[in-house]
């Protein structure tokens, strides 16, 4: 009993300075929302939409996708192996196995490999086959296609919609092939033949996944946070550099609350308006 209270001393002392250093490190001013020198930080070539004020350029902050380094989750983790340590140097094997394997768990993720691991019903990082293999890399990236030409209902409605095949042949009617190819492209092949049996007795319509996805109970309006100025990639991620759609944020109600608490200080200089109403009306009803 006396190595165990020693040992839980030794704990809870490695406890207190670790959640001091936290302290202070929490404590410390605030960097502002759009920090250049933030790996998250996004450097976007047009406006944001609806923020045509903001200069060519400006940076955005991307969600969090959980491949950062946690300075917090090394805490835990150093903890964690420093108990195990303890409890083998006193031939107490089984905890100290234990506290090793979650220390090692831990560490495992806080060293940049979250993205494996979600909590219940969190879809981050969700990335389905799409029937066409159709890359923001390409069109939002390379050929810097705006959002809202594709996905026009976002600054009009709650809703911003998969764009029909009829926005898709505005350019493929006359773009069959890809850079390079010898010949008709295979995926711009099956948009072509969507669009060519819409009429006919048996069409075959592009059946898109979706990929983000709200509960039924939650209402999000992109209208208003599109007027606001928020750009597309502040929620969904550095899209443009995306060959496959993924989920690029949690989508909980923590994480959209945090931008709603924001004041204006520590809102982006592109917003109009820093933060967002807190009733739990606003969304649920």
């Amino acid at each position: 009993m006396k190595v165990l209270g020693k040992i839980f001393k030794l704990t809870g002392l490695l406890s207190v300075v670790l959640a001091v250093c936290l302290s202070k490190a929490q404590a410390a001013p605030k960097k502002p929302a759009l920090n250049a020198s933030s790996s998250q930080s996004l450097e976007l070539s047009q406006p944001a939409p609806a923020a045509m004020n903001s200069p060519v350029g400006f940076k955005v902050k991307t969600p969090d996708e959980g491949t950062k380094i946690s300075w917090l989750g090394m805490g835990i983790a150093f903890f964690l192996i420093i108990g195990g340590i303890l409890f083998w140097a006193n031939d107490i094997q089984s905890f100290a196995g234990i506290l090793f394997v979650l220390g090692l768990f831990a560490g495992f993720l806080a060293l940049g490999q979250r993205h494996y691991y979600h909590y219940f019903a969190n879809n981050q990082g969700y990335a389905p086959q799409q029937p066409i293999s159709y890359p923001h890399v390409l069109h939002a990236g390379k050929l810097k296609i705006a959002c809202l030409y594709c996905h026009y209902n976002a600054e009009k409605s709650d809703v911003a919609s998969i764009p029909s095949v009829n926005v898709c042949m505005n350019c493929h009617s006359l773009v069959r092939s890809a850079t390079g190819d010898s010949g008709p492209n295979p995926e711009i092949s099956k948009l072509v033949k969507a669009w060519e049996s819409r009429d006919s007795a048996a069409p075959s319509p592009v059946v898109w996944e979706r990929v983000n996805k709200l509960p039924s109970f939650v209402r999000f309006s992109h209208r208003i946070h599109v007027a606001n100025g928020i750009a597309c990639q502040e929620c969904h991620g550095p899209i443009q550099t995306m060959t496959r759609v993924r989920q690029a944020a949690p989508l909980s109600m923590g994480w959209c609350i945090n931008c709603h608490r924001l004041t204006k200080k520590e809102a982006p200089a592109h917003w109009k308006h820093a933060g967002g109403p807190l009733d739990c009306i606003v969304c649920h009803h």
